[in-house]
């Protein structure tokens, strides 16, 4: 007796309405000051303006779709970095092409992660004592077009 095959998901708007939030995952979250205790072979920042990168992936598994967003923030102060995951399940396995995999990462998954990027971003660089980094609000018609989005620092 066989299983049905997976059903393929057809639009953005279909998996929109498949895909459950199930959970959120940390996979890192660290932070380091740039002053202080330099250790020999530590990868100095180079000098120069505050960056921000990031990173977006994605992996589906049976009926599971997870969407991480990990962050680098690059400061004169310091290097901090937050990797969080959103979680989605669909009631049964689906076949989900690659550009509606792209765009649900970028226009649904990229919007839940972003609050917990944030939040871990600020509270590392509270327990370090620096300036904590602010992203930019998140304009979805540029997200995944490049790995760097702007930073603005918040007052000390």
């Amino acid at each position: 007796m066989s299983a049905d095959p997976p059903h393929e998901v057809s639009s953005l708007a279909e998996l929109q309405q498949l895909a459950e939030l199930i959970d959120i995952i940390y996979y890192e979250v660290s932070g380091r000051r740039s002053d202080g205790f330099d250790q020999p072979g530590d990868d100095a920042e180079e000098e120069g303006d505050d960056r921000a990168d990031m990173q977006l992936m994605q992996r589906m598994e049976g009926n599971r779709l997870a969407v991480r967003t990990r962050a680098l923030v690059a400061t004169s102060e310091g290097r901090m970095v937050a990797d969080v995951a959103a979680l989605f399940q669909t009631p049964d396995p689906v076949i989900i092409p690659a550009d509606i995999a792209k765009r649900f990462a970028e226009v649904i998954a990229t919007p839940v992660t972003r609050p917990y990027l944030r939040e871990a971003l600020h509270q590392s660089a509270v327990k370090l004592g620096i300036a904590a980094p602010l992203l930019s609000v998140l304009d979805l018609e540029d997200v995944g077009l490049s790995p760097t989005v702007a930073l603005r620092k918040s007052a000390p």
